[in-house]
């Protein structure tokens, strides 16, 4: 309790020191925490009775950090990770410290569990050397129609989904991702298929599991998908067929590169399992190049009037317009001044106000629910000396930091018990 009353009033002699300067009080603010008591608040849990699977499955969902504050419009690309009991909380923390950081965009990460002695069902019947069917496998289609039918329709009803659907998959799993790729080629946009090499398997006929991919881009009409496939070195040193495999791959689908497949195979210099994190870090460098998300936004801004919003607006259109999906702008962003209050700071202090309004207005309609983004209007009306409006924006953020549970409360409360003191 002595603790956190320090804490206050060591807030309330910050805002009461720096009001008035050009250099506001709120501009390091970072991005939303919840005060929750869980460490994983983010995170729900669920269980599908599968009638596919004759049984129950756990799926395991994580959301972005700013889901509760954007609008109702706002839907975020859906990560689904097979083998979620193991991979689950390694890549949904590995996309938010990714998206926090803007080198991807925000997404939605949902893990499908295994039930026991379950995980080799899904990989379509491989067959041996002499051409015979292996003891496991077989079920792969049950299994994309769980997917297809029972959890993404689940999903797209209780979370804002859109159009841009990512699958990641782990030997069996990596299997039935790539089984995916042919068989429902517009189930999924990305796949990262990860410790996989090339087999034939049963009802594939004189096929691989490789042609049934190049026959599938071949075909491909409209879209465009993205493909990474993996092998640890060590396994393509002990199997030499496997690197053979993936240069023929790779000569395969030239013919389609850029246009209709974004394409990336790599031997990971890691043994066995040790291998999975680099692999699938990289396959989402495929899919999202860091370098078109992390954008400087101080380029953005512009000594002609106007022109700056519409420099923003234009990076992230056609960023939308490549991906399917909205690109969201960084209101906020951790421990990082390159996001959308950056610019607005920049123009309060060049006293370009109504440029910064039109930001706001921007940034609002993106993020409806957002504490720091009503604090950061405030100090806007600050700067043009309008207490009226300032007030409303102030309360307005502590009521949205206080709904939100966010853990900036005691800043934004200070601010505005700074305010009235100078409005008695």
């Amino acid at each position: 309790m002595e603790q956190s009353m320090r804490y206050i009033s060591c807030v309330i002699l910050f805002f009461t020191l720096f009001r008035g300067s050009t250099i506001y009080a709120n501009e390091s603010h970072d991005i939303y925490i919840s005060q929750s008591q869980s460490a994983f608040n983010n995170i729900a849990r669920h269980v599908i009775d599968s009638q596919n699977l004759n049984g129950k499955r756990v799926i395991d969902i994580s959301l972005p950090a700013n889901y509760q504050e954007t609008a109702p419009h706002i839907k975020y690309p859906l990560v689904v990770v097979l083998d979620g009991e193991m991979l689950f909380h390694s890549v949904s923390g590995f996309v938010q410290f990714q998206a926090m950081n803007s080198q991807m965009p925000e997404a939605i990460v949902v893990g499908i569990q295994n039930a026991p002695e379950t995980r080799r069902d899904m990989t379509p019947k491989p067959l041996s050397a002499k051409g015979e069917p292996l003891w496991f496998g077989g079920k792969e289609d049950l299994y994309l129609s769980f997917i297809q039918n029972e959890v993404l329709p689940f999903l797209e009803k209780s979370y804002r989904i859109a159009d841009f659907k990512v699958l990641i998959g782990l030997s069996p799993s990596a299997s039935l991702t790539l089984h995916s790729f042919w068989k429902q080629p517009r189930l999924f946009a990305g796949y990262i298929v990860v410790n996989q090499a090339d087999f034939g398997a049963v009802g594939y006929g004189s096929e691989t599991i490789f042609d049934k991919v190049i026959n599938s881009v071949k075909q491909q009409e409209i879209g465009k998908r993205y493909l990474y496939i993996s092998m640890p070195k060590g396994g393509a040193t002990r199997n030499p067929k496997i690197l053979d495999d993936y240069e023929r791959l790779e000569t395969k689908l030239s013919p389609y590169l850029t246009k209709n497949l974004s394409f990336k195979w790599e031997l990971i210099d890691k043994q066995s399992y040790a291998a999975v994190l680099p692999a699938i870090m990289s396959g989402f460098e495929l899919i999202f190049p860091s370098q078109q998300w992390d954008v400087n936004y101080r380029k953005f801004v512009t000594e002609e009037a106007n022109l700056t919003l519409k420099n923003i607006k234009a990076h992230f259109t056609k960023l939308s317009e490549q991906y399917g999906f909205m690109a969201l702008p960084k209101g906020e962003r951790f421990y990082n001044r390159n996001r959308l209050k950056r610019i607005v700071y920049i123009l309060i202090k060049e006293k370009r106000y109504s440029e910064a309004e039109a930001i706001m207005d921007y940034w609002l309609s993106i993020y409806p629910h957002s504490a720091n983004a009503y604090d950061t209007f405030a100090d806007l009306f600050l700067a043009k000396g309008n207490k009226d409006i300032e007030l409303k924006h102030r309360i307005k953020a502590l009521e949205l930091a206080q709904k939100n549970n966010d853990y900036r409360v005691e800043l934004f409360k200070a601010a505005l018990n700074n305010l009235k003191s100078t409005m008695e």
